[in-house]
């Protein structure tokens, strides 16, 4: 099969395959709100936002910058058992396997014999922690009322419930940060920035008003759902590119292939 132009630039929107950080009012704003948590004597921060908003991806960056600078830890995928997240624990912060422990108390006395008393508390980045059974999330706040930890939780915000009235978040979360979905012109810059950050110039071009607009209608400003449909969107100028090249308008996009790509996403009626 001959290559497409296209089919590189469906990659660059791969959701999650690629590390590529793109620098948004919004996620400046969160960026430096988290930094200063971090620096402050606070026990428990949640950070929440809509799925597909950014938070993973600023997680993840928060931790690259500081994880040589600041005793940091990033959990990136969520735990179910309390021995397995506290060994897990361990290792990260340790670098060694853990000595045998029968649960939370065992632990915390281990990791206090370990630990310079006037150190100050290791940060946990805790992603997806509306997935963590209660009791977890309980022993947790242990931990950190312990001060040898403190812990940033990352959750979901959904229209069908609102996370910050969940019972183990009410009245324990010393401060909340929201990261909200992206505007008409941060979802804009959004798509260019990864355009050209993987050297596509050209391509920009492509993209006119009426496309982003368009774009922002379709996926309200959501990270993922920007990736999810400019993936498609590519995959289907890539089919044509192969094999009706001549349907393909190079300077400029045709409405047609966004609202087959919205169509296809779910984001448009047919």
């Amino acid at each position: 099969m001959n290559n497409s132009q296209f089919t590189e630039l469906k990659n660059i929107f791969i959701d999650g395959a690629v590390f590529d950080y793109v620098n948004l009012d919004k996620s400046s704003a969160a960026y430096e709100k988290l930094i200063q948590t971090i620096d402050k004597p606070l026990k428990l921060i949640l950070f929440y936002g809509k799925p597909g908003a950014g938070k993973t991806f600023l997680l993840e960056k928060i931790y690259r910058d500081f994880k040589k600078k600041k005793n940091i830890i990033f959990l990136p995928r969520p735990f179910f058992d309390e021995i397995e997240f506290l060994k897990v624990l361990y290792i990260k912060v340790f670098k060694q396997e853990p000595p045998k422990f029968n649960g939370y108390d065992e632990f915390l006395s281990i990791v206090d014999s370990k630990l310079d008393k006037n150190q100050d508390a290791i940060t946990v980045l805790i992603d997806e922690s509306q997935l963590y059974p209660n009791d977890l999330i309980e022993k947790i706040r242990l931990l950190a009322d312990s001060r040898k930890f403190k812990f940033i939780f990352t959750v979901h915000k959904t229209g069908k419930e609102d996370i910050l009235a969940k019972d183990y978040f009410k009245t324990r979360i010393w401060e909340t940060i929201e990261l909200e979905d992206s505007t008409y012109l941060e979802s804009k810059i959004y798509i260019e920035k990864k355009l050209i950050f993987h050297n596509k110039f050209e391509y920009v071009a492509m993209f006119k008003e009426k496309h982003y607009k368009l774009i922002m209608k379709f996926t309200n400003g959501n990270l993922r759902s920007i990736n999810k449909f400019l993936y498609k969107l590519f995959e289907i100028l890539e089919y044509y590119d192969l094999s009706n090249p001549s349907k393909i308008n190079q300077r400029s996009l045709q409405i047609k292939f966004l609202e087959m790509a919205a169509i296809s996403q779910g984001m448009l009626n047919a």
